[in-house]
């Protein structure tokens, strides 16, 4: 493959960025044909162990970050897989090994300005701050689920106030105190940017997801960094939230306090405030560095170049694969101006998990395992879910009336902070006012009625399969990978799993089926190995995070529940992953997709083929919950779907999808509009 010379990118280039002067001063992270390693090169295995995969990273890597610039540079690195944003964004803080040594410096942070300002800010691990968002719902505790929901919190349930601050220990001493004293002038600042002065005193465990990103952001801003690294910020975000936050951003990167580095995904809306841009391909080399214009440019070219030497019939290689994923995104937002290929996904009969545009297929409705009529839910005098009148039956009710059917696919949505999560927690039983809300699962209340019982924690649970990032949080790191998959046949991800013979064959089908995905000893060009031991050998901690998420998924689909919930569980996967784990929750092995010059394609799979196929995905007496904020994230079988309104904005709004959300973007719309 053709790969633009270094050069081409190179910083000499800058006087030319739109015809100004640029004005520098000595770079805060300077890098000049490094390349870096995970581990040392000629470290060697334990005797009787596999040695993981160590390919260089980045190699001969040339980039300067400067500290102040005329007009200002602001960086982004984009990717398809996380791993390697998360890598670039550790290299930029001075983790990772680098080769030469000398090849890394950071001459800003030695100059008497650092100095005099503060001595500490000398190393670049203080300096450059690391956000990520990654399971960041460890960072605010909890020891379960239901935690989040209780009333009566715990002295160790600290506030917003002290997480900030750094406080969470029960009795801080005046050194303690001393120490991690803020400037009440920057403390109010940052809580107006982010508007987090309203949550000062609430319990960080209470935050939604999008409070708790800010909050994580404001913990970063407030030890005053010279450059902040976050790592993939805008994932699980509504739109309105991600362009306020965007907006925090430029103001924050335009005074230099502090300098803003971001990683993004293909299908995030790159900031318009953002100049600079590294491209970073799945094999951890950089393909393109150097203005946002001419990136852009150098992607575009790329994948016009893949459109037209690719036939109907040809095979892709995975790096043109990876450049057509990539293009695509950039060109259906708008990023650089191409006509819609010949060979475009959009004009394919099918969905990338094999559902046509307009889909006429009808999936039989039976009886109600979720039921909701007047659902209200407050803590005190505030409430999150159900302060609305709804129209039920040509009358005005209060509260949330809602049903679940078997073999209905609902997608539900809605702002940061609009109660989804909270919607869903009655669903799993994780809320304790479960017990006190006319809430009926599988035709029975937690609390027994006259001739009925209440139906347990433990039978609820066996019928459900659920995968969250809070799931994801408080998920036991220690199990291996093929211990995590059996213990959808568990009560608990710490006890024996009850397994039969299936259920081994699920399992064992399951971790054949992503072994790419999953097996981090595969080496370069790998798909699969002799045997499972690698499942049993390697552990749920040390894998990446979006295997940790493709795990989870599994775990939540692979006995066929009779109710799945999947609230955001494809966010954090790298694109190809996510299309594969979408195709596989609607057909399970009986699919696969299939990368040829007519685009990403799925296809009647080998295994559907000699009638050996034990996972076949959905099924009609099922029900699917998704919660989503990507368009991309949607599965193609959603039909119905519900919208959950911001506090005082009225009821919610329902609606039905006649076919998959990817073919049609203004079905996307309708919702949102």
């Amino acid at each position: 493959m053709r790969r633009t010379p270094a050069r081409f990118f190179a910083a000499s280039r800058c006087a030319q960025f739109h015809g100004a002067r640029r004005l520098y001063s000595e770079p805060i992270v300077k890098i000049t044909n490094g390349t870096f390693y995970r581990q040392h090169p000629a470290s060697k295995p334990a005797p009787g162990q596999d040695a993981p995969p160590n390919p260089p990273l980045f190699p001969n890597l040339t980039l300067s970050l400067p500290s102040f610039s005329t007009p200002n540079q602001h960086w982004a690195i984009l990717s398809p897989s996380s791993s390697i944003r998360t890598a670039f964004l550790q290299i930029l803080r001075g983790q990772l090994l680098c080769f030469p040594p000398t090849a890394r410096t950071y001459p800003y942070l030695l100059s008497p300005e650092i100095t005099e300002k503060k001595p500490s800010l000398r190393f670049p691990e203080r300096a450059i701050e690391y956000v990520g968002f990654d399971v960041e719902r460890k960072a605010f505790g909890g020891a379960y689920l239901s935690a989040r929901y209780e009333s009566l919190k715990e002295d160790t349930d600290f506030t917003v106030q002290r997480y900030l601050t750094g406080i969470i220990t029960m009795n801080p001493g005046e050194e303690e105190l001393k120490a991690k004293s803020i400037d009440e002038g920057l403390m109010r600042k940052v809580m107006k940017d982010l508007e987090l002065e309203r949550f000062l005193d609430k319990p960080v465990s209470m935050l939604s997801n999008g409070q708790s990103r800010r909050a994580r952001i404001g913990k970063a801003l407030l030890s005053q960094p010279e450059a902040l690294c976050l790592d993939a910020p805008f994932i699980g975000l509504d739109p309105i939230v991600t362009k306020h936050i965007s907006k925090v951003l430029h103001r924050l990167a335009e005074a230099n306090a502090p300098r803003i580095v971001l990683s993004l995904r293909p299908q995030d809306a790159i900031p318009e405030w953002i100049t600079h841009v590294a491209y970073a391909g799945e094999d951890g080399k950089v393909d393109a560095l150097g203005p946002k214009e001419e990136v852009f440019q150098y992607l575009q070219q790329r994948y016009e170049e893949v459109e037209k030497s690719t036939s109907a019939s040809l095979e892709l290689d995975p790096k043109l694969v990876e450049l057509r994923e990539v293009g695509r995104h950039l060109s259906e937002r708008g990023d650089f101006d191409t006509g819609p290929p010949q060979s475009s996904s959009n004009s394919s009969a099918l969905s990338r998990d094999g559902y046509e545009k307009l889909d006429k297929s009808e999936v039989p409705i039976t009886e109600p395992v979720v039921e909701m009529e007047g659902v209200r839910i407050a803590y005190g005098a505030n409430s999150v879910l159900g302060e609305w009148q709804q129209e039920v039956d040509g009358s005005k009710e209060t509260g949330l009336y809602w049903n679940v059917h078997r073999g209905q696919r609902w997608g539900i949505f809605g702002a940061n902070g609009s109660g989804k999560t909270t919607l869903l927690s009655l669903v799993t039983s994780d809320h304790p006012q479960t017990y006190s809300t006319p809430v009926k699962l599988f035709q029975r209340s937690r609390l027994p009625e006259p001739g009925v019982p209440g139906i347990t924690i433990f039978e609820i649970q066996s019928r459900m399969g659920h995968a969250s990032p809070e799931v994801h949080a408080l998920f036991p790191k220690r199990l291996t990978i093929r211990t995590t998959l059996e213990t959808a046949w568990s009560d608990t991800p710490i006890t024996k799993p009850r397994l039969d013979r299936d259920a081994t064959e699920r399992v064992e089908a399951c971790l054949r089926w992503f072994e790419g995905e999953l097996n981090p000893l595969l080496k370069d060009g790998q798909t699969s190995s002799e045997n499972l031991d690698w499942a049993a050998n390697t552990v749920f901690g040390e894998v990446s995070f979006s295997a940790q998420r493709v795990l989870l998924f599994l775990r939540s689909t692979i006995r066929n529940p009779d109710i799945v919930i999947l609230d955001e569980a494809f966010s954090g996967m790298d694109d190809l992953v996510r299309d594969k784990c979408l195709l596989f929750l609607s057909r399970g092995q009986s699919m696969e997709l299939q990368y040829t010059g007519a685009g990403l394609k799925p296809v009647v799979s080998d295994v559907e083929k000699t009638g050996k196929t034990v996972v076949p995905g959905l099924q009609d007496h099922q029900a699917l919950l998704c919660v989503s904020h990507s368009r991309q994230e949607v599965p193609g079988c959603i039909r119905e779907w519900v919208r959950l309104p911001e506090p005082g904005t009225g009821p919610p709004r329902f609606g039905r999808f006649d076919g998959p959300v990817e073919l049609d973007g203004r079905r996307w719309n309708e919702i949102w509009n």
